[in-house]
Parts: structure tokens; C-alpha cells; sequence
């Protein structure tokens, strides 16, 4: 059994999680029915609003 080294994670760029929601969203929009597209946007923008609170929430303190 070897032993591996633990690393602390560094995060993505802001660009990576907007391109990603971007990217997202499109493919809701190409994809989705309009209830759909409704419900996936609510979803993507609180998914990635609580990820930003998370994130701007530790830069502070």
C-alpha cells in the first residue's frame, strides 16, 4: 500500500464557472421543452447564486 500526499484543491477561475453556465444554459435552450428550459434556468441560477454566496462568503473572512 503506498502512501499519497493530500493536497488542498485549488478552485476554478471565474470564467470556467460562467463559460459552464453558459454551456448550460444553451443546452437547455437547444434541448428543452419551454417547461423545461423554465425550470432548468430557476434551477441553474440558484444552484450557481448559492455557489457564488458560498464562495464570496469565505473571500471576506
Amino acid at each position: 500500500m503506498s502512501e499519497t500526499s493530500h493536497t488542498e484543491s485549488t478552485s476554478l477561475p471565474s470564467f470556467a464557472y460562467i463559460a459552464a453556465f453558459i454551456i448550460l444554459f444553451i443546452l437547455l435552450a437547444v434541448f428543452g421543452d419551454l417547461f423545461t428550459f423554465i425550470l432548468g434556468t430557476i434551477g441553474l441560477v440558484v444552484t450557481f447564486a448559492a455557489f457564488y454566496r458560498d464562495k464570496s462568503h469565505d473571500d471576506h473572512h
